[in-house]
C-alpha cells in the first residue's frame, strides 16, 4: 500500500521567492550555490525532502537524509556549505541523464539551516485565530485593562486589576486572576490559568492547561499536622518565554518565581516555587525542578530529568534523559545517570560495570563446571 501523502498545513497565501531568501543580510542570510539553478522560483510553502514538491522548500540538517535530498524533488534545499557541496557535485554527476522536465533544488547555503528553516516556517505558517475581537461571553472585571487590539474568547476571565497588552490572544477557558499583567503578542490557549499576581512579558506562550502560580508545595511539618506557609509571591515570565500543556510553575513563597527571556518549556513540566530559569533554557517533557534551585543560562534538561531542591546548575550545562541532579552542577557541560555526573565519567563506569559482570557470569560459569 502506497504511504498517504501527508495533509499540507495552510500557509495563509504567503509566498517568497528565490530573491527573498537571498536578500543580502536578510531575515534568512542564504546564499545561493555557484552551480545552482539561478532561475527566479516562487515557493508556496515547506515540506519534508521526501514528499516536497518543485514549489515548496525543504531542508537539510542532517547527514542521515543525504540520501532522502539526492532524490528529492524539492524547489530548493535549505542546507549547510558542506552538504550544500556533496549535493551539488551528485546534481553535476547526474545532470547529463536527467530529463529537462526535471526541476534541479536550488541550493541555498546557511551556516544554520535548521534557524533558517525555523524563520522559513514562520513566514508560511503565523498563528490563525477563528475569532477575533472581544467576545461579550467574556468576563472583563471593570478595574482590568484590556488594549484594543487584544482577543478575548467567549467564557475566559479576566479578574480585578489585570492587564491584557496589544494583539494579544485568549482563548476560552483561560483564568487571568487579580493584578496579573500579560503583555503584548501573547498567546493563551484553551484553559490556561494565570493566577492573581502573576506576570508574562511580550510574546509569551501557554499551551492548553497550563498553570503559572499555583501554590507552591510549603509545609511545616508539626507532629502530626503539617502547617500550610502561605505562598505570597508570584510569577514571571520573560519576553518570549513558551509554557507547554499541563505544566505547571508553582508561585514563589515570598519572592516569585522567575523563568527568563527565550526559555521553552514542554508538556508536563514541574517548575516548584521559588525556582529561577536563566536565559534560552530548554526544560523537556516531564522534567521536575524542585524549589529554589538556579539554573543559568541555555541549560538543557532532557525528558524526566530531577533537580533537587536548592541546587545551582551553571550556564551551558546539558542532562541527558532521566538524570538526577542532587548536588550543583558548576561546569558547562554533558551529564548523566543518578547521580547526575559528567557523560564520559558516567559511560567509563558503566563500562567497568558491564565488565564487572562479564567477569562474574564467567566465573559462575567455571564454578558450575
Amino acid at each position: 500500500m502506497t504511504p498517504a501523502t501527508p495533509p499540507t498545513p495552510p500557509t495563509n497565501g504567503v509566498r517568497l521567492t528565490t530573491s527573498d531568501l537571498v536578500a543580502g543580510e536578510g531575515l534568512f542570510a542564504c546564499s545561493l550555490h555557484a552551480t545552482s539553478p539561478s532561475v527566479e522560483r516562487v515557493f508556496e510553502g515547506l515540506a519534508p525532502l521526501s514528499h516536497a514538491t518543485p514549489n515548496t522548500i525543504a531542508f537539510l540538517a542532517n547527514e542521515k537524509y543525504l540520501d532522502e535530498a539526492y532524490v528529492t524533488r524539492a524547489g530548493a534545499i535549505l542546507c549547510s556549505p558542506e552538504h550544500g557541496a556533496l549535493l551539488a557535485a551528485r546534481f553535476e554527476m547526474e545532470s547529463a541523464t536527467l530529463s529537462s522536465e526535471v526541476v534541479v533544488p536550488q541550493l541555498l547555503l546557511t551556516k544554520e539551516p535548521y534557524v533558517a528553516f525555523a524563520r522559513v516556517a514562520q513566514v508560511f505558517f503565523k498563528p490563525a485565530h477563528p475569532f477575533e475581537g472581544r467576545s461579550a461571553q467574556a468576563y472583563v472585571d471593570a478595574s482590568a485593562q484590556v488594549a484594543s487590539s487584544a482577543t478575548l474568547f467567549p467564557f475566559c476571565f479576566v479578574g480585578p486589576g489585570a492587564r491584557i497588552g496589544a494583539r494579544t490572544v485568549v482563548y476560552s477557558g483561560v483564568f487571568i486572576g487579580a493584578g496579573s499583567v500579560v503583555g503584548d503578542d501573547c498567546i493563551l490557549y484553551p484553559n490556561a490559568v494565570v493566577r492573581e499576581g502573576c506576570r508574562l512579558g511580550d510574546r509569551c506562550l501557554l499551551n492548553p492547561g497550563a498553570v503559572l502560580g499555583g501554590d507552591g508545595f510549603g509545609f511545616a511539618p508539626s507532629g502530626l499536622e503539617n502547617v500550610k506557609i502561605p505562598q505570597v509571591g508570584g510569577v514571571r515570565l520573560a519576553d518570549d518565554v513558551e509554557v507547554g500543556a499541563n505544566s505547571a510553575i508553582d508561585r514563589g513563597a515570598l519572592l516569585d518565581t522567575t523563568v527568563g527571556p527565550q526559555t521553552k518549556i514542554d508538556s508536563l513540566v514541574m517548575v516548584a516555587h521559588n525556582v529561577q530559569i536563566g536565559r534560552a533554557c530548554f526544560i523537556a517533557g516531564q522534567a521536575g525542578i524542585a524549589g529554589s534551585s538556579k539554573l543559568g543560562d541555555k541549560v538543557t534538561l532532557a525528558g524526566q530529568v530531577g533537580v533537587s531542591g536548592h541546587v545551582t546548575i551553571a550556564d551551558n550545562v546539558v542532562v541527558l534523559a532521566k538524570a538526577g541532579v542532587s548536588k550543583g552542577l558548576s561546569q558547562p557541560g554533558l551529564y548523566n545517570g543518578i547521580p547526575a555526573r559528567p557523560n564520559r565519567e558516567y559511560l567509563l563506569g558503566l563500562a567497568a560495570l558491564m565488565r564487572l559482570s562479564g567477569r562474574k557470569k564467567s566465573e559462575t560459569k567455571r564454578d558450575e563446571k
